[in-house]
C-alpha cells in the first residue's frame, strides 16, 4: 500500500512539474516571432525539395545569395522530416522544440533521483521549468532543446551501463552518442568529462571499465565515419560568428544561463561557494555527482581551449547542456542549515525573475506577426517585398499567410490582374542585425533601399507610408 501510494505521489510529481514546464515555456509560443538564424532553419529545412538540394542550402545556397551554415545538417534533416509529417508552417518548427524542452524537466528529474534517493526532485524540476533560457531556447528553431534533452538521456544511460552490463544499454548508449555528437560536436565535452569520471574511478575504486573506454573508442570512430565532410568543412575555418569577451571570465556564461546579471550572479555565487566547499572531497572521495561536475568544467575547458588555439566558440548557446547539470549538481550539494527554505527561497526569486524578465528575450526578433496581423485587418491578400529568398519563404511559411492565403512576390514579379492593391514591405534597421542603434527612437530615418521603389504600372501609392513599426517600412499601393 505504500508502494502505490509512493508511486502515485511520483506520478503527481511529474506530471504537475511537466504542466509548470509547458505553461511557462507556451506562454511566449503564440506570439513568438523568429529572426535570422531561425529563417535559414526554416529555409533549408524545406520538406518540398530533396536531401541533395537540402545540403546544397546548408552549404551555402540560399537562393539569391551565399551563406552556408556551420552547425551540423542533423537537425535540419530532423526539422524537414517533422514539417513533412506535419506541414511546413514555422510554428511547427517551434513545436519541436517545445517538446524537447518540456522533455528536459523528467529526464532532469530521473537523473536527480537516480545520483541520490530522496533528492529535492520537485527543487530541481522548478529551477529548471522558470529558467529564463532554457525557456527561450524551448521556442526557437534550432537545436538546442534536442540537445540539452539528449545529453541528459545520454548521461543516464552512461549511468546504467556503468551499473548494468546489458547489451540493450551498450546499444542505446552507442546510438545516442552518436546521435549526440552528430547533432552538436561540442558535446564531445561530455564524453571529456567522463573519461576523467572512469579514470578517478581507476584510481579510486581499481575499477578499469575496458569496455566503456572500448565504447568510447567505437562511439568516436563511427562518429567521424559519419560526419567526415563536415569535420573537414569545419576544422579548416579559422573564423566563427563568437568571440570571446572578457566578462566570460567573471560571469562564465551564468548571466546568460540564469536570463539576468542578478540571478546568474547569485547562481554563481552558490556554484563557487558549493564547489570551494566540496573541492576537498572531489579530491578525495569518488562520488555518482562527481560526473556532472566533471562535465561542468570540461564544457569550459575545451572551448576555451579551442577559442585560443584555432577560433572563438564562447557562445553560451553552445553549452546549454551544462544548464541543467548546474542545477542538479546545486540541488544534490545543498546541505547547510535551513536548507528547505534556501531553496523556497531561491524558486520564488527564479519565478520572480521569469515573470519579470521572460518577456525580455536578448535577441530582439522583427514583430512580423504583428505587421501580417495588421496587413489582414487591411484585408490585404498581397505582399510584395525587396528581402532575400530566406525572408521570403520564412513569410510564405507563416500561418496566418498560408490560412488566408496571401501571396508573397519580390518587388521583380509580375502582380497578377485580379489583385487590385500590394503592401510593399521592407526590413528596416533591424534591432538583430544593428544593435539599439535600429531602435526607432534613436534611428527614425528610413533605409535607402525601402524608398527606391517605384510603383508598379496602373498602380499608385497612398501615404501615409507605416514608419512607426520596428524592423518594418511598409508602404501601400493600389490600381487607379
Amino acid at each position: 500500500m505504500i508502494f502505490k501510494k509512493t508511486k502515485y505521489l511520483n506520478i503527481v510529481i511529474y506530471a504537475s512539474l511537466i504542466l509548470v514546464a509547458f505553461f511557462t515555456r507556451y506562454y511566449l509560443f503564440e506570439e513568438r516571432n523568429s529572426w535570422f538564424d531561425e529563417w535559414h532553419s526554416i529555409y533549408v529545412s524545406d520538406p518540398n525539395i530533396s536531401s541533395d538540394e537540402t545540403l546544397l542550402r546548408y552549404f551555402g545556397k540560399k537562393g539569391d545569395f551565399i551563406l552556408p551554415e556551420y552547425y551540423p545538417p542533423l537537425y535540419l534533416f530532423i526539422l524537414k522530416f517533422f514539417f513533412q509529417l506535419f506541414g511546413y508552417v514555422d510554428n511547427n518548427g517551434r513545436i519541436l522544440s517545445l517538446i524537447f524542452g518540456i522533455l528536459t524537466i523528467p529526464i532532469a528529474i530521473f537523473l536527480t533521483n537516480f545520483l541520490k534517493k530522496g533528492a529535492d526532485c520537485i527543487f530541481v524540476g522548478l529551477l529548471i521549468s522558470f529558467n529564463l533560457f532554457l525557456t527561450w531556447q524551448s521556442i526557437e528553431v534550432r537545436a538546442h532543446s534536442i540537445l540539452v534533452a539528449t545529453s541528459l538521456i545520454n548521461i543516464v544511460l552512461f549511468y546504467k551501463i556503468l551499473e548494468k552490463e546489458r547489451l540493450l544499454l551498450y546499444f542505446l548508449y552507442i546510438l545516442t552518442s552518436i546521435f549526440l555528437l552528430s547533432l552538436w560536436p561540442l558535446a564531445g565535452s561530455i564524453f571529456f568529462g567522463k573519461t576523467i569520471y572512469l579514470i578517478k574511478d581507476y584510481f579510486k575504486n581499481n575499477k578499469k571499465n575496458i569496455k566503456i573506454f572500448f565504447l568510447f573508442c567505437l562511439i568516436l570512430t563511427s562518429y567521424v565515419f559519419l560526419n567526415i565532410d563536415y569535420l573537414k568543412y569545419n576544422i579548416a575555418r579559422e573564423t566563427h560568428y563568437t568571440v570571446l569577451y572578457k566578462s566570460f571570465f567573471y560571469n562564465y556564461h551564468f548571466r546568460s544561463f540564469f536570463g539576468s546579471k542578478i540571478l546568474g550572479g547569485i547562481f554563481l555565487i552558490i556554484f563557487s561557494v558549493l564547489l570551494i566547499k566540496n573541492f576537498k572531497n572531489l579530491i578525495l572521495n569518488h562520488k555518482k555527482e562527481d560526473l556532472l561536475l566533471f562535465i561542468i568544467l570540461s564544457s569550459y575547458f575545451l572551448p576555451l581551449m579551442y577559442t585560443f588555439l584555432r577560433a572563438p566558440i564562447m557562445s553560451p548557446k553552445y553549452v546549454i547542456f551544462i544548464v541543467p547539470l548546474i542545477i542538479i549538481w546545486i540541488s544534490i550539494n545543498i546541505k547547510f542549515k535551513h536548507y528547505i527554505l534556501f531553496k523556497i527561497s531561491l524558486v520564488m526569486v527564479s519565478l520572480i525573475f521569469l515573470i519579470l524578465e521572460i518577456n525580455n528575450s536578448p535577441i530582439d526578433r522583427p514583430p512580423t506577426k504583428q505587421v501580417l496581423k495588421k496587413l489582414l485587418d487591411n484585408q490585404i491578400n498581397l505582399i510584395l517585398t525587396k528581402e532575400r529568398d530566406v525572408f521570403n519563404n520564412y513569410l510564405k511559411t507563416k500561418k496566418i499567410i498560408i490560412d488566408n492565403k496571401i501571396k508573397v512576390l519580390t518587388i521583380n514579379d509580375d502582380i497578377p490582374d485580379n489583385f487590385d492593391k500590394y503592401w510593399f514591405l521592407c526590413l528596416n534597421n533591424v534591432l538583430h542585425f544593428i544593435g539599439d542603434k535600429g531602435l526607432l527612437s534613436n534611428n527614425p530615418k528610413v533605409e535607402k533601399r525601402c524608398l527606391d521603389i517605384q510603383p508598379k504600372t496602373q498602380f499608385r501609392e497612398i501615404f501615409p507610408s507605416i514608419s512607426n513599426i520596428q524592423d518594418f517600412y511598409i508602404r501601400r499601393f493600389e490600381k487607379y
